[in-house]
């Protein structure tokens, strides 16, 4: 037992650590931006409960108001969902899956956290179909799981469980997860009304009180963060933790003066997910925690909006429309998005948020606001408030062009120094150039990383995220999986070092020359490196799109006295070599030459394949023979 919490320990500060300092670095993005823990503005909660609606409201309406639910039951959208309803179990909280990581029988983070949210899941959908079908059939089943959750001795993520002190009732956390649990409790109040048993929905509502409304009410009596750090952080966790406990409390707390309270912390203090982001609009956390982070600020505006009948609305900050473009911005082409720190390859963005965002903001994202919305039953929150009228439908939505005009040539994030450049065809060679620093959110020591597209497959490039594991977010991590440090990216290693971690590893855009015909990135890359020898490190990115197009990458190096140099290229692609110098990447019946320059210096040529849990690659890498105080490598890519 004693083994069992010292590795409970471990893994905890480790997850605490790291999620909670490593992967928002204040100091590194927008720390002035950042709002700090302080007392409660009382004078701004007054005028908050001034303009709040009388009653608490959650998303959607009520299973009694049937006008809008029976035209969603007979408009077929739902028809897949009930039929697969007919056989639903409501997932069984398992005890062993909680433990896992603590006892030493799991290595990835996923199987305890999986089982937690699919819980979540399954109260969402049997609360969705009960609305949808209106005859007690499944009322029975939500009731029975409602209860369960309520009695689940811990609604945190099993992996930040510190010491066990949400499972052991010492003290409730606020986390993703538990509060994942507390909007959805409330959805499932608020959708129900009435049918829903009055004793068990009293019970709901003081578990929501010891589970996360007290917790947060705390943080501001001791003026302490403790375990609360998401509070002052500025990436996802922001956004999620505050969504879900604010929507909850917005949704089921009766006094107005005590639901402005909540009003104002989520007002306030997502303020802080915005200063995650670049002033560019950019999201160093990549595609898929854009989705998540975002999607839940998008849910937060919404509950204001709603709950004040729009006089506080999260999207009237102009960042916000910095930050809506960009998806349209990082797209590569042919709807391929480049795998950037914890995004997966394949990576694509979430559609009713994409429709949400340029609804509200009139972006005129025409393939996006096309889309069909019903069906989409995975929560009971967005899911529920993207078919029935919100915000945009009182407003109004007038379709028109970008504010900010983007060539479709490249889309530049001038302040991230990210570039994203296209052909003039889509069958051609696209890329994304990566500046950036090495203290960004989820950040991977991918300074000067870059990623090559053709057709609909990243021909080569970073290689996305790998599953979570035990220790991964350990300060450590980045060395000890190839895939989340430079050496599993196409970067140099530079005097036999790797890129160091934190703000100073930062790109320095050197030069930037656009044209039709080609676009120039130079970067200065020395400052990644903590190589006391290391006098000069440029990467010379020349796109040009004549013909099928090509990607040239050239490092140009000196030291002071002679030292070992490298670099590598990424894939996934079949490797053949046809040449001295070039070889054949091929992926299905898309192909290109890779081919390799050193200026006369000697070489050797290495293959690793690297598995860490997801899809394998190949580092190929390039290394010179000899010492060098000087010298260039150029790696160009053509179809």
């Amino acid at each position: 037992m004693k083994n069992m919490m010292f590795r409970l320990k471990y893994i905890s500060r480790t997850w605490i650590a790291g999620l909670l300092s490593l992967t928002f670095p204040l100091a590194a993005l927008a720390q002035h931006d950042a709002i700090p823990l302080r007392p409660i503005d009382q004078k701004r909660v007054a005028e908050i409960a001034g303009i709040l609606t009388d009653q608490p409201s959650g998303f959607g309406e009520p299973i009694s108001n049937r006008q809008k639910w029976d035209q969603l039951r007979n408009s077929g959208g739902y028809d897949a969902f009930l039929k697969e309803m007919q056989t639903f179990t409501f997932p069984e909280f398992g005890k062993a899956d909680y433990f896992s990581l603590s006892d030493g029988s799991a290595t990835s983070s996923g199987k305890g956290l999986t089982m937690m949210r699919n819980r979540a899941k399954g109260l969402s959908m049997v609360t969705i179909a009960e609305c949808l079908e209106n005859n007690g059939k499944y009322l029975k089943q939500t009731e029975a799981g409602l209860r369960d959750i309520i009695q689940q001795k811990s609604w945190v993520s099993p992996r930040i469980d510190y010491d066990f002190i949400n499972y052991n009732g010492k003290q409730y956390t606020i986390d993703l997860t538990s509060a994942l649990y507390a909007h959805t409790i409330a959805q499932t109040l608020f959708l129900l009304g009435d049918k829903l048993n009055p004793e068990l929905r009293k019970e709901a509502v003081q578990a929501l009180y010891i589970r996360v409304f007290d917790p947060l009410k705390r943080i501001f009596e001791k003026q302490d963060i403790q375990y609360h750090n998401w509070l002052v952080g500025t990436n996802n966790w922001n956004a999620v933790c505050l969504s879900g406990v604010i929507g909850a409390a917005l949704t089921v707390i009766p006094d107005k003066k005590e639901r402005a309270f909540y009003a104002w912390v989520g007002e306030e203090y997502s303020k802080n997910t915005l200063a995650g982001f670049g002033d560019d609009g950019y999201c160093s956390e990549g595609v898929t925690y854009f989705n998540y982070g975002f999607g839940h600020y998008a849910m937060l505006r919404e509950n204001l909006w709603q709950a004040t009948r729009g006089q506080i609305d999260l999207f009237k900050i102009p960042k916000v429309r910095e930050i809506a473009q960009y998806i349209p911005k990082l797209e590569v082409i042919n709807g391929v998005f480049p795998a950037i720190s914890d995004s997966k390859t394949g990576s694509a963005p979430d559609s009713s948020l994409m429709n949400y965002l340029s609804r509200s903001l009139n972006l005129g994202f025409s393939a996006y606001e096309n889309i069909k919305l019903t069906g989409r039953v995975s929560n009971n929150r967005m899911d529920v408030f993207m078919v029935f009228p919100n915000s945009n439908d009182a407003a109004g939505s007038s379709k028109k062009a970008l504010s900010k005009k983007e060539s479709p040539l490249r889309s530049f994030f001038d302040k991230s120094g990210i570039l994203v450049v296209r052909p003039k065809s889509a069958t051609a060679l696209a890329a994304v150039l990566k500046g950036g620093n090495n203290a960004e959110h989820h950040n991977h020591n991918d300074v000067g990383s870059y990623s090559v597209v053709l057709g609909k497959d990243i021909l080569a490039g970073d290689p996305g995220s790998i599953p979570y594991t035990a220790n991964i977010f350990d300060p450590e991590f980045r060395y000890t999986y190839k895939s989340n440090a430079s050496y599993g990216h196409p970067v140099p290693l530079v005097a036999g070092q790797q890129q160091k971690v934190g703000p100073e590893a930062q790109a320095k855009v050197m030069r930037s020359d656009f044209s039709d015909q080609q676009d120039i990135l130079v970067l200065d890359l020395a400052s990644a490196y903590d190589a006391p020898t290391l006098s000069k490190l440029e990467r010379h990115f020349a796109y040009n799109r004549t013909g099928s197009g090509s990607l040239s990458v050239e490092d140009v190096f000196e030291f002071s006295q002679p030292e070992n140099f490298q670099t590598a290229c990424i894939t996934r692609a079949k490797i053949t070599a046809t040449s001295p110098g070039k070889w054949l990447l091929a992926i299905g019946d898309r192909q290109a030459t890779l081919t390799m320059d050193t200026g006369g210096l000697k070489y050797d040529v290495t293959q690793e394949e690297i598995s860490e849990g997801g899809t394998p690659y190949t580092r190929l890498a390039i290394v010179l023979k000899d010492k060098n105080k000087k010298g260039k490598v150029t790696l160009t890519y053509q179809p």
